[in-house]
């Protein structure tokens, strides 16, 4: 008996908690992110002005929003009068992304997902500095987005090199979504006519990102 749609739309899964995750910690909010897996397990993370509590209730919370199935989550904004020893965000969120890996189903959903973006354009930090194991890639995103004004998630997925796995780019583009790096691209009237200047401006950073490149790559 084939399924009804209403049954069929229960089990499409939701990455709905990744925009929770970016909006408490690229807006700076205060408060707790709760949530609940479809196995009942609860989960809360806190967050002060943006930042995550680097230790291991908080990198385990975390572990477990970026990999479980959720069934909701929310942002509870709230004021925190306590001083909590917190960290930026690429520190702790590059600290648990270097341990979390996906089935491979989940994989092509989260690749499904982001394939959904428009054009997009990439911040650059350097999250190697701040612990993260495949700094390289992410390096990569950001220069083929500095070359490409029509840049999408899909070009990054058909045009990466053959020796980078799916869950390499899925991971780069988590922390980039989730840390507010990754942002819509929006064309201008006045950036039209600051084409010209912007593209040697452009030409310069996707030169600077190429010797970084080839200094990672020469390590």
């Amino acid at each position: 008996m084939m399924p009804k749609k209403s049954e069929k739309k229960q089990t499409e899964p939701s990455f709905k908690h990744l925009g929770v995750l970016r909006k408490a910690l690229s807006q700076a909010h205060t408060g707790e992110i709760v949530y609940k897996t479809n196995g009942e397990e609860e989960g809360q993370i806190h967050v002060t002005v943006g930042d995550l509590i680097n230790d291991e209730a908080t990198a385990k919370a975390l572990k477990k929003l970026l990999t479980k199935s959720i069934a909701n989550c929310e942002l509870i904004t709230e004021r925190i009068e306590e001083k909590l020893e917190s960290l930026a965000p690429p520190v702790v969120l590059t600290r648990v992304m270097n341990d979390i890996h996906w089935e491979a189903e989940t994989l092509e959903q989260l690749k499904e997902t982001f394939s959904k973006l428009p054009p997009i354009d990439v911040k650059m930090i350097p999250l190697h500095r701040y612990g993260y194991s495949d700094g390289l890639t992410y390096l990569m995103l950001y220069q083929e987005a500095l070359k490409d004004e029509h840049f999408t998630t899909v070009k990054f997925f058909n045009e990466c090199p053959f020796y980078t796995s799916l869950e390499q780019q899925i991971k780069v583009l988590v922390l980039g979504y989730c840390l507010g790096l990754i942002t819509p691209h929006v064309a201008t009237h006045s950036a039209k006519k600051e084409k010209k200047g912007k593209g040697k401006k452009r030409m310069r950073r996707t030169n600077i990102a190429s010797r970084i490149l080839d200094k990672i790559r020469g390590m």
